[in-house]
């Protein structure tokens, strides 16, 4: 138990870091996109009836908790009471507005948050049944902002609406890889080192193209197997978070034992032409296991 809590802060800590090291970024598992301005936390978290998310599926009918834990960066009074806003607002993948709340926090609004309150900062939100369709996509918008400041966070969490009665996975402990700086990596229901990040630009399957290198190392709760029969994706997108669609595939290399307990695992993924900017870019990895119980999912920032 202890040493499970350990890892737990050790991953807040990683996420804390990360997020100090540049006022905008990309989270793995969620794919939530943030700009923060003054205000932070050790941890976003999304759950759904008290489980965690690990994924962008959400159900309809369902209240949608986005917490923030111990976040950082409001103003308080003498008597350390905060005052939060939240304006929540949902879009269609078009851009339509479908759902506005100029503040969540309507109600605190004048009384603020006393300090055993403001540990988590927690926003429940819900999508009413038949406002998208199952399978279409959807952004929903949050901008945390300091009511007695000028301070201000800025969620963007890109969504699929599931299909009815579809089986939306969740975990209870979600861990960290050690990464270098500008990258943050997690996983859930399994277990890995840490995570190298480099540049190759002499491989000779695209010799124009430039690949993000990663390199995990020690892998455990799977094998060889079945890293090979997960499902994996990557995405790329320019530093204004536009997707750019990659024409080359990713190259996987795994090894080390066939029964697991010391998995490694090195990827490949192209991100950019030699000609284009070297700078500028977010690469995102995510593998998931044949049944979703296992997840890793890296971001790297270039």
């Amino acid at each position: 138990m202890y040493k499970q809590l350990f890892l737990l802060l050790t991953a807040c800590f990683l996420w804390q870091q990360q997020g100090n090291a540049q006022n905008k970024g990309m989270l793995p598992l969620t794919g939530m996109r943030y700009v923060k301005e003054g205000i932070w936390a050790k941890m976003i978290v999304v759950k759904i009836n008290g489980e965690q998310l690990y994924g962008n599926r959400i159900p309809w009918n369902k209240e949608i908790e986005v917490s923030l834990q111990e976040p950082t960066g409001f103003t308080a009074d003498k008597k350390k009471i905060v005052y939060a806003g939240a304006e929540f607002n949902l879009f269609s993948a078009k851009g339509d507005l479908l759902l506005k709340n100029p503040n969540l926090f309507l109600l605190n609004e004048a009384k603020g948050f006393v300090p055993k309150d403001y540990k988590s900062l927690s926003m429940k939100i819900g999508i009413p049944e038949g406002l998208i369709q199952p399978n279409s996509k959807g952004v929903i918008k949050i901008r945390v902002y300091d009511l007695k400041g000028k301070n201000q966070l800025t969620l963007e969490y890109p969504i699929v609406i599931a299909y009815p009665r579809e089986t939306i996975p969740f975990t209870k402990l979600i861990l960290p890889l050690v990464s270098p700086a500008g990258s943050v990596a997690m996983v859930t229901g399994m277990k890995a080192k840490n995570l190298a990040v480099s540049i190759d630009t002499l491989v000779s399957t695209n010799p124009l193209m430039a690949y993000m290198k990663l390199e995990i190392s020690k892998i455990d709760g799977t094998d060889i197997v079945g890293l090979l029969q997960g499902k994996e994706t990557f995405w790329v997108y320019d530093s204004e978070y536009n997707e750019i669609k990659m024409k080359d595939i990713l190259l996987k290399q795994v090894g080390g034992n066939l029964e697991g307990g010391n998995v490694n695992c090195m990827l490949k993924i192209p991100f950019h032409l030699k000609t284009a900017p070297a700078n500028g870019y977010y690469v995102r990895y995510r593998w998931e296991s044949q049944d979703k119980s296992q997840v890793m999912d890296i971001v790297v920032s270039k």
